[in-house]
């Protein structure tokens, strides 16, 4: 019975993949019927039936007629002009990375949907601690725990930030069409944001037309600590301080820091001359820079968080002692600044 029902689950989570993957094709195929015109839509067409066929004759073991339907679609795109070439292989590389948007979507979906997570830092502390591992020996083993993320940029990454921002915003609109509440008017402006997010990134160049410069790289990397790593690393961690106080009876403390960051972004002299120290210097004044905006922004939310107009006498100590040393601080800043010892670019 119970073989059944997970049968007919995934045969129903599969059924939504395959819902996102016919809605996303058929919004990129109406979004080119309207850019490209009838004529190419045809020529697309042939082209990824003659592919396709190719590919089924070649897995059935028909190799000669896989060979002779091969032959017939290398002839037909030879005697396409550039300009198609180019919005053919343009067309199918947009299909193939809003495949994977709905598939990233699809994993995430299901992973959603379990009712156990298998290898969370819960269900690997009770394995730990049922195997006979004591509470204070997992503890400590945990707040000893260190890993060290060095990120680093290269030049061949070629994805613009451009049409990453996209991609995400199209698996923010399929995340919000499996919501059960929408409306019909909902789901019907869904569809227009869908629309025009694939008209967008027909229409925004995929390439970039200048070669990247070694800050260009660093300023690309800084952003995956932007998109993702600035809110799944508190996440994952505050996981494990809830996983490590149910076991253990103690959360992760404060002054714990299990991930640890490195960078050779403007930094890595391996072979690359155009790696200076004033790119170094550049790169660094730049994270920097990031750092603080990150932190002005949590700032900023935590402003309306903490509405709270009265706090215990323990609190307000320590508040008015911080504000002591920041006043002093800002103080001497403000002095060395007037002597001129001081440029402001670098406290940033």
């Amino acid at each position: 019975m119970t073989d059944t029902t997970d049968d007919i689950a995934e045969e129903i989570s599969f059924q939504v993949f395959d819902d996102d993957c016919k809605l996303l094709g058929n919004l990129l195929n109406d979004v080119l019927q309207r850019e490209v015109g009838n004529e190419f839509m045809e020529k697309l067409e042939r082209t990824r039936i003659l592919a396709q066929s190719a590919n089924n004759m070649r897995m059935a073991g028909v190799e000669d007629m896989a060979e002779l339907v091969e032959k017939q679609l290398a002839s037909e795109i030879s005697k396409m002009t550039l300009e198609e070439a180019l919005s053919l292989a343009r067309a199918f590389s947009h299909y193939l990375n809003l495949m994977g948007i709905a598939e990233t979507h699809h994993r995430a979906r299901k992973q959603r949907n379990l009712a156990l997570l298998s290898r969370s830092c819960d269900d690997v502390f009770d394995n730990l601690v049922q195997s006979g591992v004591s509470p204070n020996e997992l503890y400590e083993a945990v707040c000893k725990q260190e890993v060290e993320i060095v990120l680093t940029a290269h030049p061949t990454q070629i994805n613009r930030r451009t049409l990453q921002y996209k991609h995400i915003r199209i698996a923010h609109l399929l995340d919000y069409n499996d919501r059960s509440d929408l409306s019909q008017e909902d789901r019907e402006m869904l569809i227009e944001d869908l629309v025009r997010e694939i008209t967008s990134i027909w229409q925004t160049d995929e390439l970039r037309r200048h070669k990247p410069t070694p800050v260009d790289e660093a300023r690309a990397g800084l952003n995956i600590v932007e998109q993702s790593l600035w809110k799944a690393v508190p996440h994952y961690l505050r996981r494990v301080s809830n996983a490590l106080k149910k076991h253990t009876g103690k959360p992760l403390p404060l002054i714990c820091t299990p991930i640890k960051f490195g960078s050779w972004m403007g930094g890595d002299r391996d072979g690359n001359p155009n790696v200076t120290s004033k790119v170094t210097k550049d790169v660094s004044l730049l994270s920097r820079w990031m750092a603080m905006d990150l932190y002005i922004r949590e700032m900023d939310s935590l402003r309306f968080e903490l509405s709270m107009n009265r706090c215990s006498d323990r609190l307000s100590r320590l508040a008015h002692d911080i504000l002591e040393q920041v006043t002093g601080v800002i103080k001497i800043m403000f002095s060395l600044c007037d002597s001129g010892c001081v440029f402001w670019g670098s406290i940033f």
